[in-house]
């Protein structure tokens, strides 16, 4: 690879990204659909609250990457597939971590083709991550090679169907707006979304703000760390993994969130990262808040950023509570397979904790299920169902076997 230049970007990656867009600078660049149609439906895959679509690039593929409102450029954090991809380098990026980690160097590439099923955008640029920076294959379990955001969605109205896991891309913005849908509207800043909220605390404490709205984060609310006094309990917990390394703080709960004049969300969880992962440089970065997938997916979504406005009607998932984590462990598949089911953060206090669960164990049994049976959605079922179930587990702590049960609790 000949590297022509060198830029530095900042870059704060958990299951958010927030990215200055990078320009192709030439004309007939972007997304457009290939044929005179109004509308391309197209399948998505939904773990964890966020959506992941296929697609090809450079001709190889399909590729799952994550719908991400709150990233720019589109962003390859598998690079090992790199060589399959025919890709121009045209500079290194220096991308900064968060949390005084330092810097990280990626690769820019220009002229991509990147395609859809229907859909092809020419002349595209591809920031690709190096290697063991960030796996979202290990929060899957199945592989996921990168992010896509702005490049994608300022050209078209998105409705994403989360029940049914498809997503609809209009050519134009004249679809149809159902009967008992809200109109929302945002406001674009460098290129990401923001939407006028306000915030109830459990103590009647308000907080009228814009915050980001970022089908990449996976928690319902993300609040800076100076409004946690909206919450009356918080515990700590795992927020997330960044380039700097695990994203920690609170995790509690408010009253209320209002988004624009006519929805209201009732007792969401909100998260509260810890001061330190939002400095840069030794500074503060002015951040408000993200509204995630959590809260996100109970919609039928239409993001319009050409209208700039979301659409929201009230999907399946509308009623169901927003649950914080009830085992308190964080598990990720690794291995070659991405079949090796490993917890990576236990929460203490919680039930896996006062269970002896340690971060590292690898899973072998759960609910008498055999590791070679489980996959991560079914893990993930198991460790979100009901409070008060049972969980049984058999884990290899280095050499040694070791059993453990517990029951699922709501800490908040």
């Amino acid at each position: 690879m000949n590297y022509l230049s060198i830029r530095f970007i900042p870059i704060f990656l958990t299951f958010l990204v927030f990215l200055p867009h990078a320009g192709t600078g030439q004309e007939d660049s972007g997304f457009a659909f290939d044929r005179n149609r109004r509308f391309i439906n197209l399948p998505i895959e939904v773990r964890n609250n966020l959506a992941v679509v296929p697609l090809y690039i450079n001709g190889a593929g399909p590729l799952y990457f994550i719908l991400d409102t709150g990233v720019k450029t589109t962003i390859l954090t598998e690079p090992i597939i790199t060589h399959l991809l025919d890709l121009n380098i045209e500079e290194t990026i220096l991308l900064y971590g968060l949390g005084g980690e330092g810097t990280v160097q990626a690769a820019l590439a220009t002229g991509v083709e990147i395609r859809m099923r229907g859909i092809t955008g020419r002349n595209m640029n591809l920031i690709i991550i190096p290697e063991d920076i960030l796996s979202f294959s290990e929060i899957f379990g199945f592989p996921v090679y990168g992010i896509i955001g702005h490049d994608f969605f300022r050209h078209f109205p998105v409705e994403i169907n989360y029940p049914t896991q498809t997503m609809r891309v209009y050519r134009d913005p004249d679809y149809r707006i159902r009967r008992r849908s809200t109109v929302v509207p945002i406001r674009l800043v460098d290129g990401k979304p923001y939407v006028e909220s306000r915030i109830v605390g459990e103590a009647g404490d308000t907080l009228t703000t814009n915050l980001l709205i970022d089908l990449g984060a996976s928690s319902p609310l993300y609040l800076n760390r100076e409004y946690s006094f909206l919450s009356d309990r918080t515990i700590d917990g795992y927020l997330g993994k960044g380039i700097s390394g695990n994203l920690l703080g609170k995790h509690g709960r408010v009253e209320k969130l209002e988004i624009g004049e006519a929805i209201a969300i009732h007792e969401p969880l909100a998260a509260y990262p810890d001061a330190r992962f939002l400095t840069f440089h030794g500074q503060l970065i002015d951040w408000e808040g993200i509204i995630g997938g959590g809260i996100i997916k109970r919609f039928n979504v239409i993001i319009d950023y050409r209208s700039e406005r979301l659409v929201l009607s009230r999907s399946q998932f509308y009623g169901e509570p927003f649950s914080a984590g009830m085992s308190g462990i964080e598990v990720m598949a690794r291995g070659p397979d991405l079949r090796d089911f490993t917890i990576h953060y236990v929460r203490p206090g919680s039930p896996g904790y006062e269970a002896g669960l340690q971060s590292g164990d690898k899973i072998l049994e759960l609910n008498r299920t055999g590791r070679h049976y489980l996959n991560m959605e079914s893990i993930l079922d198991e460790l979100s169902g009901k409070e008060g179930n049972y969980i049984s587990m058999v884990v290899q702590r280095n050499e040694q076997i070791v059993r453990a049960r517990f029951r699922l609790r709501q800490d908040i």
